[in-house]
């Protein structure tokens, strides 16, 4: 029954806001900046988080070994 603020007819009418709605809307909301937070983290750091950083190949030929030393761009 839709609440007019007018309860003490003795009809089961329920006045109060609903909580629910509120607490669902709040997760929702939640749960969307983390994921645009973690997607906007995870472009930098495919653009940006693996520049300039040491590496190390070590080649293996038949009888001898090599390792080339650098960089990454």
């Amino acid at each position: 029954m839709p609440c007019n603020n007018n309860c003490n007819q003795g009809r089961s009418c329920d006045c109060k806001k609903d909580a629910n709605v509120d607490r669902a809307t709040v997760v929702v909301v939640t749960l969307l900046l983390i994921c645009i937070f973690s997607i906007i983290f995870g472009l930098f750091k495919l653009f940006n988080g693996n520049t300039g950083q040491d590496c190390a190949v070590e080649v293996q030929f038949s009888g001898s070994k090599a390792t080339y030393i650098g960089t990454s761009i």
